[in-house]
């Protein structure tokens, strides 16, 4: 008979029907605890090994994600560069061309220009004299009348300290004008010289009337002030500007034009003009020593105004010229060709004048020819023919005497060499051959 525990009255139902309260028998605390805390559902977990295998996996597809993504984009914008060396070759050049200023088949052409020029320099007076000078300086005289005011020479200018100064050359001071309603003096600048030698006509700047005019209506509106002071007046042994002075001071102004006159020229000169610079020449058109030649000075000022002027033709017409009839043109398979060393071929002119209607060169001189490369040419036939290697390029090109094609970025041509369709994508690169 099994062994009744307080746990079997439980289930145990009186005749009446109903439970007692006594009758009712609790479970042990520790199993209703138990009943409340049940352990949780099991969860999936996944092994180390297999998480590891995922995020490698997901790695690589990223890096190959992106790696064709940059090998796409590089190919779209990969370049092509094309090295190129045309065809050379030098031979003796002897011609002797007539050309001419007005266009006539049979002649080439040659142009002339003016360029304006101004400078000036500081310069050492070396001539002695050992009578007394003449004081002398710069003035302005200005009129304010309606009318030009004619000043012979030996005018007479006067300062307020009685001192008379004159002018040594006649000139003419322009009348006053309106400008926006107000009257402006017409002006005229003059060198002047002391009435007499001396140190006493050195003057600081002053303003001067002129004596001729006094008693009449110009008295009051012509009138002059000086620009410079007065200066070199002197008694005895002095240093003085002489003629040799002048000529020595413009002489080298001049020489110094010339030696800046050929970058000069070639800077307002299109590219495809060529310079003849035997035609190089200056033309002095006012000279101005202050002080004046004669005055006492240790040193004096020169300022020149000029042109340098010269005589231009067009380079590839003078090319042609000098290499026609030339049988080592044959060599070059019909292209255009040019000669690299044009300036250092001797040119000789002769009866040359800046204003002549022709003359003649003397061309002579080892010549150094190389072909012309229509470099948009170049691209486009190497588009229309996919050429991607040297040795195809030579084929279609006599005149190249050597080539090299590479791709940017290099690794594009390890798998991929047809040229680019975008002729901005191909890079023309001359070399010499």
């Amino acid at each position: 008979m099994p062994k009744k525990t307080r746990e079997n009255f439980i289930d145990i139902v009186p005749a009446s029907g109903k439970r007692v309260i006594s009758d009712v028998v609790s479970a042990p605390k520790k199993e209703i605890t138990s009943q409340f805390f049940k352990e949780p559902l099991p969860t999936i977990k996944f092994s180390k090994q297999t998480g590891r295998r995922w995020k490698k996996g997901r790695a690589v597809f990223i890096a190959l994600t992106v790696l064709i993504f940059f090998i796409s984009g590089s190919m779209f914008f990969a370049k092509m560069e094309v090295a190129l060396a045309p065809k050379t070759a030098s031979w003796r050049i002897e011609k002797t061309l007539i050309l001419k200023r007005t266009g006539e088949k049979a002649f080439p052409v040659f142009r002339t220009l003016a360029l304006p020029d101004a400078r000036s320099g500081s310069f050492n007076a070396t001539e002695k004299r050992t009578d007394d000078a003449k004081a002398g300086g710069i003035a302005v005289i200005f009129n304010k009348s309606k009318d030009a005011q004619v000043l012979i020479a030996s005018t007479r200018l006067e300062a307020p300290n009685g001192n008379i100064y004159r002018i040594p050359k006649t000139i003419v001071v322009p009348a006053a004008k309106s400008e926006s309603g107000e009257l402006v003096p017409g002006s005229k600048e003059v060198a002047v010289l002391a009435d007499k030698p001396g140190s006493a006509y050195n003057l600081g700047l002053a303003d001067f009337t002129l004596p001729g005019l006094k008693g009449g209506t110009k008295y009051e509106l012509i009138f002059g002030r000086s620009k410079t002071e007065m200066s070199g007046g002197s008694e005895g042994a002095q240093t003085v500007i002489g003629k040799n002075d002048r000529d020595t001071a413009l002489a080298g102004l001049i020489e110094e034009a010339k030696k800046e006159a050929v970058s000069l020229i070639l800077e307002k000169i299109p590219r495809e003009e060529f310079l003849l610079q035997a035609s190089i020449e200056y033309a002095a058109l006012k000279e101005e020593s202050v002080p004046a030649a004669g005055a006492v000075s240790d040193n004096f000022t020169f300022n020149l105004e000029g042109e340098i002027r010269a005589a231009t033709m067009s380079r590839s017409e003078l090319e042609t010229a000098l290499l026609k009839d030339s049988p080592q043109l044959a060599g070059f398979g019909g292209a255009m060709v040019r000669i690299k060393n044009l300036e250092n071929l001797d040119i000789k002119l002769i009866n040359y004048k800046f204003d002549a209607t022709s003359f003649t060169i003397q061309v002579s001189g080892e010549a150094e020819a190389e072909a012309v490369l229509d470099q948009t040419a170049v691209k486009n036939k190497i588009i229309e023919k996919g050429i991607s290697s040297a040795s195809a390029l030579l084929g279609e090109y006599p005149y190249i005497s050597r080539a090299e094609i590479s791709f940017k970025p290099f690794w594009i041509g390890l798998f991929y060499k047809k040229p680019p369709t975008d002729p901005a994508r191909i890079d023309i690169v001359l070399k010499g051959s």
